[in-house]
């Protein structure tokens, strides 16, 4: 898919100049985070809030109570509310390192747009699941990464960007689940270390 491989030369060009020790790669756009591991990793717990991660290479597990979802390259995990997981990096090397694109989902903007927003059929309320990353998703994301490298336009865009790509997650098959666990009595908790 073209846009997913335009998301992963975003990412990586990001997070290989930006990364810390621990591989993470934080921004100036609040909640936005994009990792990179170059080995599996130890397994990792934490109360995860909403977001969603954009897996563009290499794969994850994670583990909610007895469900468990393992996810690669051109898949998203979707966590629509805040919950217990625990996860871990299954497919990384020097040669191809894990890389994702984590957004924290911001529950003021979908209340905003999922007002003005054609009412969706109803979907399961599972607060985790993962699917194929829908190609405006892919998009928006290379975007919003691709702003990083012009800082002048930062304070004009990111906003327009970061709820684009909130859009188009309400506008696809799970726009149901994250209307309803951001409106839970939880969304609007702190959030736990990036996934």
């Amino acid at each position: 898919m073209p846009r997913m491989t335009d998301l992963l030369h975003a990412v990586r060009r990001y997070t290989d100049a930006h990364a810390d020790l621990y591989g993470i790669a934080s921004t100036p756009i609040p909640g936005l985070t994009t990792i990179r591991a170059l080995a599996p990793s130890d397994l990792a717990f934490a109360i995860s809030r909403p977001l969603v991660a954009l897996v563009v290479q290499g794969a994850k597990h994670v583990t909610m109570g007895t469900q468990g979802f393992a996810f690669g390259a051109g898949e998203s995990l979707l966590i629509t509310a805040d919950v217990p997981t625990v996860s871990q990096i299954i497919r990384a090397s020097p040669a191809a390192p894990y890389y994702s694109f984590v957004l924290e989902l911001d529950p003021a903007v979908i209340a905003e747009l999922a007002a003005g927003m054609k009412a969706v059929q109803a979907a399961d309320d599972a607060p985790v699941r993962t699917d194929t990353t829908d190609a405006e998703v892919a998009d928006a994301a290379a975007r919003l990464i691709r702003l990083l490298d012009r800082p002048a336009s930062l304070p004009l865009l990111k906003d327009q960007l970061v709820r684009e790509l909130h859009y188009w997650l309400l506008a696809g098959r799970h726009g149901t689940a994250i209307r309803c666990g951001s409106a839970g009595p939880t969304a609007m908790s702190r959030a736990s270390p990036a996934r």
